[in-house]
């Protein structure tokens, strides 16, 4: 199983948020940041089996703790309509 380890420690905007994903699930530079695009590239991204664990969730600004619930419902989203992709909140 592929694991992949999104780490939002130093994340302090939107910005940062999104580099986070596209660097780790490396998506095309042209990749837009925004809850749309990510739905769509991780739509087509994963055949295989993979665990995606989510770290440092806990150091993002409040302003951006909404957003974070958001792109939750995106990869809750992705689960459902792919059970092999599986993502676990650590921290």
């Amino acid at each position: 199983m592929q694991e992949i380890i999104l780490d939002f420690t130093n994340a302090k905007n939107w910005l940062d948020i999104y580099t986070v994903m596209k660097q780790e699930f490396s998506f095309p530079y042209e990749w837009g940041n925004n809850l749309d695009a990510l739905y769509d590239a991780m739509s087509y991204t994963w055949r295989e089996n993979v665990r995606i664990k989510i770290i440092g969730t806990g150091s993002i600004p409040n302003e951006w703790k909404k957003y974070m619930v958001q792109i939750f419902e995106v990869f809750q989203d992705i689960h459902n309509e792919t059970p092999n992709v599986i993502f676990e909140i650590i921290s």
